[in-house]
């Protein structure tokens, strides 16, 4: 299983430092919520009190108007029953009557004219009264003074900031209890779950959305923690089934290193059985010394090709156990034009190579590829070879090179236009001792040698039958780099 410290960041939990350093100085819910409560209230305070103050003075105005016209009926009354020449009486009624009114002020008009002035002039509307005699009565009271306004108002705006307060308490008390405190304990144990405890689980208190939220954590927890318990069982079921797999591929392998090495010990003993019998066959003749000295030389010559024959076969054998190239030979490259034409120029003076007409097609010019030269011109004379031999000495074998400077590969192929590649040897075909030559015509170990060497050169080697027939072998090798 992985480990946490290999899950990615938004697995882990784990956050950049500096978005870590941004979220630890931002305001929470709490604090969010109270700033927006107390903006509010500070809104609505200020509203509240300056309307209070218009209202409360616009109410003092109205009463102060209210109170003058009741002054000035009263006092219209009495100077009605006092003689216009009576100056004195009529001073001493207004100043009675206004004694208790400071800054107060009467002015009687007989059209335009003031026929009689009492107190300041009148600095805001005054009250106009029609007396009997037809004189106009104009009284004024001053405004009631401002700070008996100013100590409602504050009255009031403390009252309303109290309220505010004690609204702003509950609600922080609220928020904590129903919202703040779950909603910080979910965070908590989302943490712990992001850290990978899957088992952390949440209390389904508060808010009726903290709540749900909460049974939905709870839930997403549970899923996760079962999903981790069954990709586990998976693991180890995984684990137990590659450790199968590879026992039994083991075994396939052990299975077919045996089937080769049965297939190789066949294949050894019947090419080198023949030769050792006819070798046996002439040792007793030559042994019962009834030949004649011609016989005997004719017999020794067979024995010798024989014993070449044997000693070519084991040659072959150590060439393909070797896997290739040398290591002292993997750096070495080799020209392409002159392998081909030592290749061809060694198999025309063939007599099998008579009837045989050898085209090659190549471009003018040729990278060189990796590969030491005289075994590629060994892989080269090989296929020559056996296509003569598959076309028994008389067809056409084509010899063409794709490819040239600026590309990673050079593709050979040999094709001929005999009969082509049995079908069933097809599949093992570059298998050491798979030939369809008849006995002592083959080993069946050059295409095998040939593979191994191609392989080792990091090229690689293929073969396929022609639609129109004939067979086509194709050798892909390595370009050497500038």
């Amino acid at each position: 299983m992985a480990r946490r410290n290999d899950l990615p960041a938004v697995i882990t939990g784990q956050q950049p430092a500096g978005e870590r350093v941004r979220l630890s100085f931002a305001f929470g819910l709490r604090g969010q919520i109270i700033l927006v409560l107390c903006a509010v209230f500070a809104v609505s305070v200020a509203l509240l009190a300056i309307t209070s103050v218009r209202l409360t003075r616009h109410a003092k105005e109205r009463d102060r108007i209210a109170f003058a016209q009741i002054i000035a009926r009263g006092l219209a009354g009495a100077l009605d029953q006092i003689p216009e020449t009576a100056v004195e009486r009529v001073d001493a009624v207004v100043k009675e009557v206004l004694r208790n009114v400071p800054r107060s002020s009467i002015r009687i008009r007989r059209e335009d004219e003031t026929v009689y002035a009492y107190g300041p002039a009148a600095q805001t509307d005054s009250v106009e009264i029609t007396l009997a005699r037809g004189d106009k009565l104009e009284l004024w009271l001053p405004s009631p003074p401002n700070r008996s306004i100013s100590s409602l108002t504050d009255l009031l705006i403390f009252y309303v900031a109290l309220t505010g307060v004690g609204v702003a308490l509950l609600t922080y008390l609220a928020l904590t209890y129903w919202i703040v405190r779950p909603l910080e304990r979910l965070i908590q144990n989302a943490e712990r779950l992001a850290a990978g405890a899957l088992q952390a689980r949440v209390p389904v208190s508060g808010a009726a959305e903290v709540t749900r939220l909460a049974i939905t954590f709870n839930q997403m927890a549970a899923q996760l923690q079962a999903d981790r318990e069954s990709l586990e069982q998976r693991f180890k079921e995984l684990e137990r089934s590659a450790s199968e797999l590879k026992t039994a591929q083991q075994q396939i392998i052990h299975g077919e290193k045996l089937a080769t090495v049965g297939r190789l010990a066949a294949g050894v003993a019947h090419e080198i059985g023949n030769p050792l019998s006819a070798i046996l066959g002439l040792v007793e003749l030559i042994q019962a010394d009834t030949l004649s000295k011609d016989e005997q030389a004719e017999f020794l010559k067979r024995i010798r090709s024989e014993t070449e024959r044997i000693n070519r076969i084991i040659r072959d054998l150590l060439d393909f156990s070797r896997r290739g190239v040398e290591s002292e030979e993997l750096g070495m490259t080799s020209d392409l034009k002159q392998v081909i034409d030592d290749a061809v120029n060694l198999v025309r003076p063939l007599k099998e190579m008579r009837g045989v007409e050898i085209v090659v097609s190549r471009p003018k010019r040729l990278p060189r590829v990796i590969g030491p030269q005289h075994k590629l011109t060994q892989v080269v004379l090989n296929l020559l070879l056996n296509a003569a031999d598959a076309l028994s000495g008389n067809g056409k074998v084509t010899l063409q090179v794709e490819g040239g400077q600026g590309d990673d590969f050079v593709s050979l192929s040999v094709t001929d236009n005999g009969p082509g590649i049995d079908p069933e040897v097809m599949d093992r075909l570059f298998e050491p001792f798979t030939t369809t030559k008849p006995p002592g015509k083959g080993t069946g170990l050059g295409l095998a040698v040939c593979h191994t060497l191609v392989e080792s050169m990091g090229g690689r080697f293929t073969a396929a039958n022609l639609a129109e027939g004939g067979a086509r072998f194709e050798i892909r090798l390595r370009v050497q780099n500038s």
